[in-house]
């Protein structure tokens, strides 16, 4: 058995992989850490939540969770 997963777009690469995490390099220079989690069948999931990794904005490091619309968003400083 062989899981495809397609996560690159053209210019990304795999930095790292795990047992349950990838993290892709895009084309930009930021990172994305992707989880996939197995359901209750065994079948492997994407998770929906991921972490991106970019440039700061700011001079102090700073995080930022938001919905996939925007609607919300909540930032530690």
């Amino acid at each position: 058995m062989q899981l495809k997963l397609e996560l690159l777009k053209e210019g990304d690469e795999v930095l790292n992989v795990s047992e349950n995490q990838i993290i892709v390099k895009k084309k930009s220079g930021e990172a994305e850490i992707f989880t996939i989690d197995y359901d209750e069948n065994n079948l492997p999931r994407i998770s929906n939540k991921t972490v991106l990794i970019t440039f700061s904005s700011t001079k102090t490091p700073k995080a930022t969770v938001s919905d996939d619309e925007n609607n919300f968003e909540m930032g530690t400083f």
